[in-house]
């Protein structure tokens, strides 16, 4: 069963507890809300959201809790088998290298970084950066300080969009109330995701 984006930040529990292998994350243009992710997560990260077309939805992971235990992603036939696609219907969701496991010097997101402060958490912007680049927004709670903050540098209009120098914002805050915060890729956001992001075999799963 599914719950609402409202619903599940009104409920949210915990962060997973370790960092894990992989994160899963969901592309709302395949997405139909069949819910047959929703229904066998395990950790119930998985919520639902309204689609800009009337009496239409998608769904998103929230993966600051997912645990990347593969189970929306693919499941085994039997015990003798490889894994195989048999949850998503619509191939709709993405299995990813965790960036936090194992950061690296060297960022993707580096290079479009003209802010004044270099020591960003690059990992953490690499995670939300990817849900910015599928579905055009990110859900966070309320009261997660530490993660508005990592998207804050989004909302900073310091980063690289033209070779002429010119710096845009790559997201901004468009929703808030008590229990969630709804940040928005912008127009010129977008395209730069898309060239940020241009090299899929950067972070897609093996």
């Amino acid at each position: 069963m599914t719950i609402s984006v409202h619903e599940y930040f009104a409920t949210r529990k915990d962060d997973r507890k370790k960092e894990t292998r992989y994160l899963n994350v969901i592309n709302k243009d395949s997405c139909t809300s069949c819910q047959s992710c929703a229904t066998v997560c395990p950790v119930d990260c998985i919520y639902e959201v309204p689609s800009a077309m009337p009496g239409q939805s998608y769904h998103q992971i929230d993966t600051s809790r997912c645990i990347g235990c593969q189970m929306c992603y693919r499941s085994p036939n039997d015990s003798s088998d490889y894994y195989q696609l048999t949850i998503c219907p619509w191939n709709a969701i993405d299995m990813l290298h965790n960036p936090n496991v194992k950061p690296t010097d060297h960022s993707i997101f580096a290079p479009y970084w003209k802010g004044e402060s270099e020591d960003l958490p690059w990992p953490k912007i690499e995670e939300y950066g990817y849900q910015l680049f599928l579905d055009g927004q990110v859900f966070l709670p309320q009261q997660r300080e530490d993660l508005h903050e990592i998207l804050n540098h989004f909302t900073v209009p310091s980063w690289l969009f033209s070779e002429d120098g010119e710096t845009v914002a790559i997201a901004e805050l468009v929703e808030s109330d008590s229990e969630l915060v709804c940040y928005n890729a912008t127009e010129q956001g977008r395209d730069l995701l898309d060239c940020i992001y241009d090299d899929w075999e950067r972070i897609f799963m093996d």
